[in-house]
């Protein structure tokens, strides 16, 4: 799970037992961070003879997912929140609530805003 922590972007796993942090200045950045963490975390836990949580045994592929916040972070620098509101008829006041974490979206809010970062993509796909 990535998210948009004071200043970067940050990633853990979902399974909270995994203590593997990473951080990065672009998403990218994390991604990478993160992989490398885990491969040094599993590395060190079959070093010390402990298991290895079963999702990180033998080959293994990340799959990452992005909070409202990193999501919202993440795409400031192409869509307007201005442009964002008008698709997913969500004022941009409380965008800005959810890109600051004032305030967290419920779940039909977040499929919202996901929903409407892909429909601008694909309306721009079209130039």
């Amino acid at each position: 799970m990535i998210d948009w922590v004071p200043n970067n972007f940050g990633a853990a796993p979902v399974n909270e037992d995994i203590a593997c942090v990473a951080t990065g200045d672009t998403l990218l950045e994390v991604e990478k961070n993160i992989v490398d963490a885990l491969r040094f975390h599993v590395q060190g836990l079959q070093e010390d003879g402990l298991s290895v949580p079963e999702e990180l045994k033998g080959e293994w592929q990340p799959e990452f997912r992005l909070s409202t916040r990193a999501q919202l972070k993440y795409v400031e620098n192409y869509i307007t929140r201005k442009a964002l509101a008008r698709e997913t008829g969500i004022n941009e006041q409380q965008l800005s609530h959810y890109a600051n974490g004032q305030r967290h979206p419920r779940l039909a809010i977040q499929k919202r805003i996901s929903e409407g970062i892909r429909a601008i993509s694909q309306h721009l796909l079209l130039i």
